[in-house]
């Protein structure tokens, strides 16, 4: 019984370390064309069943008026993002949750709240955007949509654009930035400092332009990531609270 169990976890180890060694072999041979590098930047991509993040949230309004807040993120993949912001002091000011059809939001300063379709966040942002790309954007994995791009690549960086996509690549096949342009409109997220210990960005800046005027600056700084652990998700309307208009 001994021998059996050793063989198998012996099996198991080895096709393991085969595809490890398969996987990081992909990835040393640099790619030659826009499918090769979108099949490599795919290996890289993960999306864990739970994320939870910790840290800052600045933004930026109308004449360069800058706010900064705390924030708290928590994803559980495929059903829904859990967001808390909260003043100094840990005093919460607004909460809100997307699931893959709606999204509930929670005023605490002036005790309102809404519940919307999911659709409301592309009113928000003046830009189409699902459930799935908010939860890609914030994993920082995003999926490079199927199209037929434009191929280059700099001394730091691999470019792929379309009219309606640019992606900033790096050489270790890792998005650093994404442009999603909607006519007029436009979203771009910008990842800065990845970590050497999780592979995961330090920052995620996004700006939202319309006729080539910034409608919001919004900058996510993580002072804490947690893969796959569980974490509650509470929201609750007090009765006393009202629909917001």
């Amino acid at each position: 019984m001994n021998k059996v169990a050793l063989y198998f976890f012996c099996i198991v180890f080895a096709s393991s370390c085969v595809t490890k060694n398969v996987t990081e072999l992909s990835l040393s041979i640099p790619p030659k064309n826009a499918k090769e590098l979108i099949a490599k930047v795919n290996l890289k991509n993960k999306f864990p069943e739970w994320l939870a993040l910790k840290g800052k949230v600045r933004v930026v309004l109308e004449k360069d008026n800058e706010v900064s807040l705390g924030i708290s993120i928590r994803v559980r993949k495929d059903s829904l993002i859990w967001a808390s912001v909260t003043a100094p002091f840990g005093i919460e000011l607004f909460r809100a949750v997307l699931t893959m059809d709606s999204v509930y939001y929670i005023n605490r300063t002036n005790k309102t709240y809404f519940a919307k379709p999911i659709a409301h966040i592309s009113k928000i942002i003046k830009t189409d955007i699902a459930f799935n790309e908010i939860q890609e954007m914030i994993m920082a994995s995003p999926k490079i949509v199927k199209n037929k791009y434009s191929f280059d690549k700099t001394n730091d960086d691999f470019l792929l654009s379309t009219q309606d996509y640019i992606y900033t690549i790096s050489n270790f096949y890792r998005i650093r930035q994404g442009v999603l342009i909607n006519k007029e409109n436009s979203l771009m997220y910008t990842y800065s400092n990845f970590s050497f210990d999780n592979d995961f960005p330090e920052q995620l800046e996004l700006i939202v332009k319309s006729s080539s005027k910034n409608v919001f600056n919004l900058k996510l700084i993580y002072s804490k990531v947690v893969f796959d652990q569980q974490h509650k998700t509470p929201f609750n309307i007090p009765s006393s609270y009202v629909e917001a208009k």
